[in-house]
């Protein structure tokens, strides 16, 4: 009896052990999903926004270091150590990569990335996960994320004036951009089912799991992705064949499905009703819409989520007294994966029928919707019914600047400059829009060749021996954020939104590691092995170390960007010393140097200005704005030659810049274009506070 207590209480301190620093890590996701994804957006002049991505960086870094140290040596797989070898070199070719970016700032800071998801596939790599320890940590991220799913909801219905949450009448919150919360709100939703789906839990939280499932589903409707349409069979599929007990999976997944599918109408109807007749609505009135329509589809929602909530009591209770036998267990298993299969053509052929009517007839002007770039609205009373997008023009760029670089990339996060110069369309993007083409585009055939044998070494790991019974569910759950964020992801920017990489990358950590146990030290050790295990863990000591600091100055110095961008109106001085002080911890940022040149511009010190924006040029040759700038300076100042010369090298970075070919147009004249005017022109490229 007392060696059996001493066995429990043994076994509880491992699984608080694994769940402490897991569920760390987890609070860190979910509070980037309440504050914008963790999405550190950097316009040029507009300042830095750190703490929600850096303070979660520093924390997720330091973890690794903390977890690491109080779980010991750990007897990694072979596969395991293979994934996490080949990631780690991946991160260390992505720094490299700043050595031949042409805007190595933001290769830097985008190699940061690379590492801050480097830490959180480790951390969870390491620890030794049993089953119940991984349920566990799959509950807590099912809750904060619908935590954060009915906060939206009741923010959507309560406020006043709600379309500050939304972008071209589409929800666009928490993380501001509508397909990213379309993707945060289906890997809680395809989670929270796949764990109801399990008999082993309380019926309680099964039937939690559901409603939490209905209404990210139903949030998803709101934001009218069309990525998220066109992948959601992709993903149920995916899931199906992951996921045994296939049958009563698909049967509870059908209940928020069906909750989500009857009130489809009113969460569609904020769309047509925002744009009627394809005519832009003012404001005040965009509000009312909102407001009005917002109100009845929550209406919609709560009364479809308390009629599931007892569907899915009765379901959970039916399910505990139906218990089929092993071999019809077996037959319906087989069937369900080929319903999966099935689900996912059909679902793909019903998409593109609910969308286009015939698709056969129709696939010709389909594509030529998706190749045409740009935005259409026209009236239409869903976003889901037109495939215009600029993806085609992305990915055009993407490869094109592959093709020039096919080996080394053209350094970590650069590709916005090459698309501002080679761009068919007038919109700006940062990012390629797909994980596989930013790999090629951004590190190159090496960068990319990293990342797939972490891949595959990892998913090999997860899936080895296909574990029987509870683990082999398991472990099948613990891959589903990862389908959600490769499926979905192949055709948006999801690797730059943290949240949603994070738990992707973790959790796949987490899979290769079940059943995984610490190494135990041998107290007969030999001077050799006590000697290996010193430079072990120095070696990762050093590393630690590296990264927190890689991390560190980057925040440091945007921080001081922000004082800077805070004081300048009442204390230029202050803002000028401020931002010497961050260029001296990044040194090869040039974008604390164009916010320099701006805050000198904004106080009428053209040769102050002058002097920042040469010095913004020395360090990243190939952006369009600081040599505008320039151009406007020598306009203001009578040197009409020199400027035209920095114009025309603008226009050649940015060939489609109206206000580039403005100036140009003016700067012959009596009245050059100023740098007021091109603020006016320009927001949020060159938009300071105002004084």
């Amino acid at each position: 009896m007392t060696r059996t207590l001493n066995a429990l209480q043994a076994r509880l301190r491992t699984e608080v052990a694994v769940l402490l620093p897991a569920g760390l890590a987890i609070a860190v996701v979910i509070a980037w999903a309440a504050t914008g994804g963790g999405y550190e957006s950097q316009p040029a002049l507009s300042g830095y926004a750190p703490d929600p991505w850096y303070l979660g960086a520093l924390g997720l870094v330091g973890l690794t270091c903390a977890t690491a140290v109080g779980v010991g040596r750990v007897r990694l797989s072979r596969r395991a150590t293979i994934a996490c070898g080949a990631l780690t070199a991946y991160v260390a070719w992505s720094f490299l990569s700043v050595l031949w970016a042409h805007d190595q700032g933001t290769a830097f800071l985008g190699s940061d990335r690379a590492l801050v998801y480097l830490a959180a596939f480790v951390t969870f790599a390491i620890l030794p996960w049993s089953n119940w320890s991984a349920r566990g940590a799959l509950a807590l991220f099912v809750g904060g994320i619908g935590a954060v799913a009915i906060v939206t909801a009741i923010r959507v219905a309560a406020l006043g004036d709600p379309s500050g949450l939304y972008l071209s009448e589409r929800l666009a919150y928490p993380l501001g951009y509508y397909n990213a919360d379309a993707a945060l709100f289906m890997t809680g939703a395809v989670t929270a089912v796949a764990l109801s789906a399990q008999r082993s839990g309380t019926a309680a939280l099964r039937v939690g799991g559901l409603l939490v499932a209905a209404v990210c589903l139903q949030l998803a409707v709101l934001s009218q992705s069309r990525g998220w349409l066109f992948t959601v069979p992709i993903v149920l599929a995916l899931t199906l064949l992951l996921v045994p007990g296939r049958l009563r999976l698909l049967a509870f997944a059908l209940i928020p499905a069906a909750a989500t599918a009857a009130i489809a109408p009113a969460l569609l109807r904020i769309y047509g009703r925002a744009s009627p007749g394809g005519t832009p609505l003012t404001q005040p009135r965009l509000s009312h819409v909102l407001h009005q329509q917002g109100g009845h589809a929550v209406h919609a929602m709560l009364i479809a989520d308390i009629a599931l909530s007892i569907v899915a009591a009765l379901a959970v209770a039916l399910d505990r007294r139906v218990m089929l036998s092993r071999s019809a267990h077996r037959r319906t298993n087989r069937i369900a994966a080929g319903l999966a299969l099935a689900l996912a053509l059909a679902g793909i052929a019903a998409g593109l029928i609910a969308v286009h009517g015939d698709p056969i007839g129709r696939a010709e002007r389909a594509w030529h919707s998706f190749a045409d770039a740009g935005e259409t609205t026209g009236g239409s009373s869903s976003h889901f019914t037109t495939l215009a997008s600029n993806r085609a023009d992305i990915w055009r760029v993407a490869l094109h600047e592959f093709t020039r670089h096919p080996l080394l990339g053209i350094g970590q996060d650069n590709f916005a400059t090459s698309y501002t110069r080679l761009r068919h369309t007038q919109e700006e993007p940062r990012w390629a829009h797909s994980i596989e083409l930013r790999l090629l585009v951004h590190t190159g055939l090496i960068g990319a060749l990293l990342f797939a044998l972490f891949m595959l070494a990892a998913l090999l790991g997860a899936l080895r021996g296909r574990r029987a019974g509870a683990e082999r569910v398991t472990g099948g759950i613990l891959l589903l954020p990862l389908v959600v964020w490769l499926v979905h992801g192949s055709i948006d920017w999801f690797w730059e939104y943290p949240v949603l990489s994070v738990p992707a990358l973790a959790f796949l950590g987490a899979a290769t590691a079940l059943r995984q146990r610490p190494v135990s030290a041998a107290p007969s050790a030999g001077g050799r092995r006590r000697g290996v295990a010193v430079v072990w863990w120095a070696g990762a000591a050093l590393l630690g170390a590296g990264a927190l600091v890689a991390l560190a100055i980057p925040f440091i110095a945007a921080r001081r960007v922000q004082k800077a961008i805070a004081v300048w109106p009442a204390q230029p001085a202050l803002a000028y010393s401020q931002l010497r002080s961050a260029s001296s911890l990044m040194p090869f940022d040039a974008q604390i140097d164009v916010v320099g040149g701006a805050i000198a511009l904004n106080q009428g010190e053209n040769d102050e200005a002058r002097a920042w924006l040469l010095r913004a040029e020395r360090r990243e040759a190939e952006g369009w704005l600081t040599p505008f700038l320039l151009g406007l300076i020598d306009g203001e100042q009578g040197r009409r030659r020199q400027g035209r010369v920095e114009l025309l090298r603008a226009r050649r970075l940015n060939p489609r810049e109206a206000a580039i070919a403005e100036a140009l147009e003016r700067i012959g004249g009596t009245h050059p274009l100023t740098f007021v005017e091109a603020q006016i022109l320009l927001t949020p490229h060159i938009a300071t506070p105002p004084a």
